[in-house]
C-alpha cells in the first residue's frame, strides 16, 4: 500500500531524529523559523506569531504555506 505524503515525512523526521538527536532537530526547526519570517513577513517577527497564534486558535491551516496547523485538546 502506498503512503501518503504525511506518513512519508512523519517517517523521515523520526529517522532524522534518530541520526542526527534533539539538538539538530531545534536547530533546523529554528532556521525554518527565520526563513519564514523572511519569505512570508517581510522579516516582522511579531507579525508571524501573531498570525501563527491567531490560526492555531482557530485551527486553521496557513493558506501561504499550505501547512496544517492542529488546535491541541486539552485532557481533562
Amino acid at each position: 500500500m502506498a503512503r501518503t505524503a504525511a506518513e512519508r515525512g512523519s517517517i523521515g523526521g523520526r529517522t532524522t531524529f534518530q541520526r542526527h538527536g534533539s539538538v539538530h532537530m531545534e536547530a533546523i526547526g529554528r532556521a525554518g523559523f527565520w526563513v519564514t519570517v523572511e519569505r512570508y513577513y517581510g522579516g516582522d517577527v511579531c507579525a508571524y506569531m501573531q498570525a501563527l497564534r491567531e490560526r492555531q486558535g482557530k485551527g486553521q491551516a496557513d493558506p501561504r504555506l499550505g501547512c496544517q496547523v492542529h488546535r491541541p485538546t486539552l485532557a481533562n
